[in-house]
């Protein structure tokens, strides 16, 4: 096959793997199956029949089959481990950029760890087929099962990760946030309640009829001025909030900057932005935002002239 006969190089070269901890591509089941586990098993067996070693066939077949049942179930407990820490890494998240990387690192080991077990106990199964069929006996592991871990559940087990799944779900629909992501920001100095809360509802009326859908408002989380009073809009109307939190001990003065990038991130897909007023950070905001083709509405504060702004 293509892929036993391509080179770590051509490998390497053929899917841009440059860097040392670089991943590479793992083989299909059908490889798995057959050019791998089966090719080797009959490679080391199979020169054994007719010969005085061929009382030692099922012994070592049984052990190559075991092998990889040992290593799936070592790897299986990497796995859970790997998604004890990720929980860990979220729920103690300081908003740091080392707490950021140390999570994304956990992510992708996990989820290079899942393809790994998949692989390895499709192989693993492969070889203990492979036993069945030289030796005419059923496959047992020396210690341990050969079935999966769903396999080996009790219906007590099941009923509890059922109520376990259930009870995810139920948290995830809670907060899961649902509408057209719309930006807010503005002035700290800002005090005019009535006017963000009047501009706010005609975006809102503007956005239901013409697109069908609620909208949500992003925001950095101000404590004072224009942000403060658009939050309040946002729970007195019952609109959901996503809160972008400038992350200060890891970007320093560029954070609020930061938080603009992220918010007008493709992956949210904001409907527009609204500026009530504003200073550096609001005008960075609107010149990023149209410059990604946004509707950029702004508000002049009533409380100032003109040149004060």
């Amino acid at each position: 096959m293509a892929y036993d006969n391509a080179t770590a190089y051509e490998t390497i070269e053929l899917f841009g793997l440059t860097e040392k901890g670089a991943v590479l591509p793992i083989p299909e089941d059908d490889t798995l199956k057959d050019s791998i586990t089966r090719e080797t098993f009959e490679a080391l067996l199979g020169q054994l029949r007719g010969t005085g070693l061929e009382g030692e066939i099922e012994p070592l077949a049984h052990g190559f089959a075991t092998i990889l049942q040992r290593r799936k179930v070592a790897l299986g407990k990497e796995l859970d481990r790997t998604a004890d820490k990720i929980g860990a890494l979220a729920k103690s998240h300081d908003g740091s950029e080392i707490a950021e990387t140390a999570l994304e690192e956990a992510q992708v080991r996990f989820l290079q760890l899942r393809e790994i077990v998949g692989a390895v106990e499709t192989m693993a199964e492969a070889a203990a087929e492979c036993y069945e069929v030289e030796t005419g006996h059923a496959f047992i592991p020396a210690a341990g099962s050969r079935a999966s871990v769903w396999a080996q559940e009790t219906g007590a087990v099941f009923e509890a990760q059922q109520l376990l799944e259930q009870h995810d779900r139920e948290t995830a629909a809670k907060s899961k946030v649902e509408g057209v992501p719309l930006i807010v920001s503005g002035a700290t100095d800002w005090t005019d309640i009535d006017v963000i809360f009047n501009t706010l509802d005609k975006v809102r009326d503007r956005i239901r009829q013409n697109r069908n859908q609620e909208i949500f408002l992003c925001h950095k989380g101000g404590k004072h001025g224009a942000e403060m009073i658009a939050a309040r809009w946002a729970r007195a109307r019952g609109v959901a909030q996503a809160r972008f939190d400038p992350r200060w001990s890891a970007h320093g003065r560029a954070a609020p900057f930061k938080c603009n990038d992220e918010m007008l991130d493709d992956k949210f897909a904001a409907t527009g932005v609204v500026l009530f007023g504003g200073n550096g950070v609001a005008l960075n905001l609107g010149q990023k935002a149209e410059a990604k083709g946004l509707t950029v509405m702004r508000v002049a504060d009533p409380a100032k002239k003109p040149s004060d702004e």
